[in-house]
């Protein structure tokens, strides 16, 4: 089920949108056959699907078993791969 159908009529408002801005989205929703509202919905929630750098990486430290190596071994492996 896509996130849009858990939607619980929450209204976002966003100020100050420049005009240009506007009627770009406003073109693609229309070739979209969308509405601007629908258009938009459908943007926030790929984004909100989409992990950020961040959360990718918090995501990796929290399945993954800690890694203990000091400078000494990074670089010795470094030299060893140069042989």
């Amino acid at each position: 089920m896509p996130m849009s159908e858990f939607t619980d009529g929450s209204i976002v408002q966003v100020r100050d949108v420049d005009p240009v801005t506007l009627a770009v989205l406003r073109e693609r929703a229309r070739s979209l056959g969308q509405s601007l509202s629908g258009y938009l919905r459908d943007l926030m929630d790929a984004d909100a699907a989409t992990e950020t750098n961040a959360e990718v990486i918090a995501r990796i430290a929290r399945e993954r078993e800690p890694v203990e190596l000091t400078m000494a071994d990074i670089l010795a492996a470094r030299d060893e791969g140069r042989r």
